[in-house]
């Protein structure tokens, strides 16, 4: 009897530690995407178009950078008016429309590098969420055992004073074994969450649709662009680093993080978070190779009229 209402004092704390704390459950509603197709058709390049851009003197990164964007064509155009007699200002203005599509291409990285940053803050907020009931489940846990080590011991110890020493070794086992089980609740256990996201970017770089809806045309044409038939695109680049990373599951087209929603452990969320991260550094890095552009289209010398003596 005593070793029963030993054990009934524990179950209020141990019924805590094992049933479903409370419902966890972050959706999109935050973070939907507003990505926008900010410019519906990327023109593919010309025929010789980047053997004439490298003869005018642009550099190889700077001529795969403008066909990425789109600007080929506009980089021609000003070649071309360099060569024309006569004032400046149609080099400026050709100039300038190439100018304005590196603009447009470094905000379409800023706006897929605060996209990324959503997801992650919602990944950090479910994760947060979990690790409290975490928290909350270890600790009750950790007062059933307390609870349960304490009356095993009184209930052992008055049965052996008491000359029940059968008993006292029954009740030491029976309350062994239950301090057992709770041990290997906090061992075993994990929570998790629902995560719903309709802008998975994961799951796109991973696949790599024709057409992306999430990332805008600039940037989606940036990472599949291959230099050279049967060459690795910077897409795929990424997934090699998520795998050289230990970040994706043998089962990888099962993998949950690529579910439009899935329920994660905490463990899952720190991968997916791990992943962002690699994701956003490279593509971070595409403001480089625009700058790069950049410097070299202002950098190149505009043409005045000669004076007439």
């Amino acid at each position: 009897m005593r070793a029963a209402l030993a054990l009934a004092c524990a179950l209020p704390l141990l019924g805590c530690g094992l049933g479903e704390r409370r419902v966890t459950d972050v959706g999109d509603s935050f973070c939907a995407s507003r990505l926008r197709a900010s410019v519906a058709h990327l023109p593919a390049p010309a025929p010789g178009e980047a053997e004439r851009l490298l003869a005018a003197g642009f550099s190889a990164e700077a001529i795969e950078t403008a066909e990425a964007i789109g600007v080929l064509g506009r980089m021609q155009a000003l070649a071309e008016t360099e060569r024309r007699p006569g004032n400046g200002v149609p080099v400026i203005l050709a100039r300038q429309a190439v100018t304005d599509r590196v603009l447009l291409a470094l905000l379409d990285v800023q706006a897929t590098l605060a996209t990324i940053d959503c997801e992650g803050e919602r990944a950090d907020q479910l994760r947060g969420q979990l690790q409290r009931n975490e928290a909350r489940r270890a600790r009750n846990l950790g007062l059933a055992g307390i609870l349960i080590g304490a009356s095993t011991a009184a209930l052992t110890g008055g049965l052996s004073l008491a000359g029940s020493t059968a008993a006292g070794d029954t009740a030491g086992i029976i309350g062994g074994a239950s301090e057992a089980g709770v041990a290997s609740l906090l061992l075993f256990g994990s929570g998790s969450g629902m995560l719903r996201t309709r802008a998975n970017l994961l799951a796109e770089i991973y696949r790599q649709p024709a057409q992306s809806s999430l990332f805008p045309p600039i940037v989606w044409r940036y990472l599949t662009r291959r230099d050279a038939p049967g060459e690795t695109n910077i897409a795929e680049e990424i997934v090699a680093e998520w795998r050289g990373a230990g970040l994706l599951e043998e089962a990888e087209a099962d993998d949950p993080l690529f579910r439009p929603e899935a329920r994660l452990t905490i463990d899952e969320l720190e991968r997916r978070d791990a992943m962002l991260d690699l994701t956003e550094a490279r593509i971070a890095l595409m403001s480089r190779d625009l700058r790069q552009l950049l410097e070299e289209v202002t950098s190149r010398p505009v043409p005045t009229r000669a004076r007439r003596p």
